[in-house]
């Protein structure tokens, strides 16, 4: 519990103290967010279904476009220049007829999965979500989106290393396996049981159990979705989200099944990645030097040498 000062000064933990400033400033912002908030919920009439349908698809659909895209001029057209240096595995190339099949199953998939989205709200709807017009507290955000973060990697863990089983990896899996070295867009060419089973109910389920505002839940979404497509682009960005982790298990395939790697290091299926350079690479970098020159690997700069 925080204790009060002569002056007034609150003490406690650490957490409690950054827990306190982010709600300062959270409230400071508060009535900013809520307005912007309040026009959108009013825009929806509060409709529950309206609601659902235009935060919990446009904004994940919008979200996976306008960062694939961006991700595809880089690989179509090699613009701007200064990204393929960041490339984590230079030595394959794509090509744009495998680009545009990716775009076409990535929107079919995306399509076929409003059926799945419309049995999912009747399940948020009996849970409930929070529809309401004022948003929730920064403290309330950070653990729902923490709660969200674990859900997703236990779930993802485990529906990921299922599909990877032989029954099932020839028929559903494999598909996703095609791209070795994954683009952006490769994130969502999946077989359409896959993207319900690894990237619909991974993502989902966290906002159902912990009943959470629908504003947060697309807050998620962006997060969620946006990460997923930086980590499949194959390249190593400064400040973004290092892809090496999920790059080396398309690479080998039997490493590397969770999103955080810490049901992999708890069941030991990071061995190899732990062992590789791509372990030295996997760290958020701040410099606009390329991660490649960092931690060189002597084995693939010599295929990239016979590759020209």
């Amino acid at each position: 519990m925080d204790i009060s000062d002569i002056n007034g000064t609150r003490h406690g933990s650490a957490v409690d103290q950054v827990a306190d400033h982010l709600q300062d400033v959270w409230a400071a912002s508060g009535t900013f967010w809520n307005r912007y908030w309040a026009v959108i919920h009013d825009t929806c009439h509060g409709n529950h279904f309206i609601l659902a349908a235009t935060l919990g698809f446009l904004v994940p659909f919008l979200t996976f476009w306008i960062i694939s895209l961006l991700f595809m001029c880089v690989d179509a057209f090699g613009f701007p220049a200064w990204v393929l240096k960041h490339k984590v595995q230079p030595n394959e190339k794509v090509t744009i007829p495998r680009i545009l099949d990716a775009a076409r199953v990535a929107c079919t998939n995306q399509m076929s999965s409003i059926p799945f989205l419309l049995i999912w709200h009747q399940l948020e709807l009996l849970r409930p979500l929070d529809y309401g017009r004022t948003l929730p507290t920064m403290q309330r955000v950070l653990v729902d989106l923490v709660g969200f973060l674990l859900i997703e990697e236990i779930v993802f863990y485990y529906t990921h290393r299922l599909l990877h089983h032989p029954l099932l990896y020839k028929h559903i899996h494999k598909k996703h396996h095609e791209w070795t070295a994954p683009i952006s867009i490769s994130a969502l060419y999946t077989h359409p049981i896959e993207h319900i089973l690894s990237t619909l109910i991974p993502a989902s389920l966290g906002p159902l159990v912990m009943g959470s505002h629908i504003a947060v839940k697309a807050l998620w979404y962006t997060i969620s979705m946006s990460t997923t497509c930086i980590v499949h682009s194959g390249y190593h960005l400064p400040f973004l989200p290092p892809p090496e982790l999920h790059d080396f298990h398309h690479l080998k395939f039997t490493n590397n099944f969770g999103v955080l790697g810490i049901l992999d290091y708890l069941h030991g299926t990071n061995k190899l990645f732990v062992q590789s350079k791509y372990y030295q690479r996997f760290r958020v970098t701040f410099s606009l030097t390329p991660v490649l020159t960092m931690y060189p690997d002597d084995e693939l700069l010599e295929e990239i040498k016979k590759s020209k």
